[in-house]
């Protein structure tokens, strides 16, 4: 971790670190002494620090930034005296215990909504581990933005509810990829149906962005043929399209599918 300059801290187990245990005192020494007292061994060149600290059981931790000094003290609960006791605490165990929590946090807003698929491929399972990965991490710093700035609460979007309003702009975004000379091609085959060409359909996801119905504003499209109107039923023709939707829609004072559509 050094190497790729990752600053770490974190706890240890005793049997990786080798004979490193045997320097630091003992469990029953220490036991003895009584909670908050510490150990401390550092390497050669002082740039990884193990430190072994006593409260209600021994903890091993190692750090390559903090080690035992500067030392403070904390509340601990004594079950013998049945009240809180002032315990000497390390700086090594102070900054982990304030900053600690990010991948347990990360772990679990991952499992409330995970993708899933019957799929054995890995390169399935680790793109969709990283979209929710990267869903989850984008889901906490618009919580932290918007607390900076003081928004009311009611206003912050939930998880899933985020997580919805980005797969809604996604789908809106790939389904306005198409070219409006795509969509001139799409009438013309249309109107030759009839003569055995084949007739180009486009699949408009019913999932799309229908939910904000003032962000889809009409736009007039110049085509040769009029577009048939996408809305189950009518047979009607227009040149009228909307913008986020990217689908042809009539919009007439005696036929206003386009409110139909989005409503």
């Amino acid at each position: 971790m050094m190497k790729k300059e990752m600053y770490i801290t974190g706890t240890i187990m005793k049997n990786r670190l080798a004979g490193a245990k045997e320097k630091l005192a003992s469990d029953k020494t220490m036991k003895n002494t009584g909670r908050g007292t510490s150990s401390e061994l550092s390497t050669e060149d002082g740039k990884l620090c193990v430190v072994k600290w006593y409260d209600n059981k021994p903890v091993l931790m190692m750090s390559v930034v903090h080690g035992t000094e500067p030392e403070d003290t904390c509340q601990r609960w004594d079950k013998k005296l049945k009240e809180y006791v002032t315990v000497s605490r390390p700086s090594i165990v102070r900054e982990y215990n304030l900053k600690m929590g990010g991948v347990d946090l990360i772990d679990r807003m991952i499992s409330y909504y995970r993708m899933s698929a019957r799929t054995k491929k890995w390169t399935m399972r680790m793109l969709m581990h990283f979209t929710d990965l990267a869903l989850a991490n984008s889901w906490l710093l618009y919580r932290k933005d918007l607390a900076i700035c003081a928004a009311p609460k009611k206003s912050i979007m939930q998880f899933l509810e985020f997580r919805t309003e980005m797969a809604m702009t996604l789908l809106a975004q790939h389904h306005g990829q198409g070219s409006d000379a795509d969509l001139s091609e799409q009438s013309e085959e249309e109107d030759n149906s009839n003569q055995g060409k084949k007739r180009f359909v486009t699949a408009v996801p019913h999932v799309s962005v229908r939910r904000r119905a003032n962000a889809h504003l009409p736009e007039m499209i110049s085509l040769k043929n009029a577009a048939r109107c996408r809305v189950a039923g009518c047979t009607g023709r227009t040149r009228v399209r909307c913008v986020t939707c990217k689908v042809f829609l009539c919009l007439q004072g005696d036929r206003n599918c386009y409110t139909a559509f989005h409503t």
